[in-house]
């Protein structure tokens, strides 16, 4: 899987998880958390690295998914 790909599956898996859990399907809910988090995990140095530069650069700020997250907090 590629970093794109591994990406889109983490995102996936956070979907799958907040569904689950709005659902009240918990042990489901937790599942999908696990499966995110060994997903996060297995990111190697070198796209930990970007993601950081990324983050401190503002630029994850400017995208739609961030505006979108922050209007969904109001």
């Amino acid at each position: 899987m590629n970093e794109d790909e591994l990406d889109l599956h983490i995102k996936h898996c956070g979907e799958l998880m907040q569904k689950a859990f709005k659902e009240e399907r918990p042990s489901e809910g937790y599942q999908h958390m696990q499966d995110m988090y060994a997903a996060i995990r297995s990111r190697s140095p070198e796209h930990k690295a970007r993601l950081t530069d990324q983050l401190e650069s503002g630029a994850w700020f400017q995208s739609q998914e961030a505006l979108d997250m922050g209007r969904g907090a109001l």
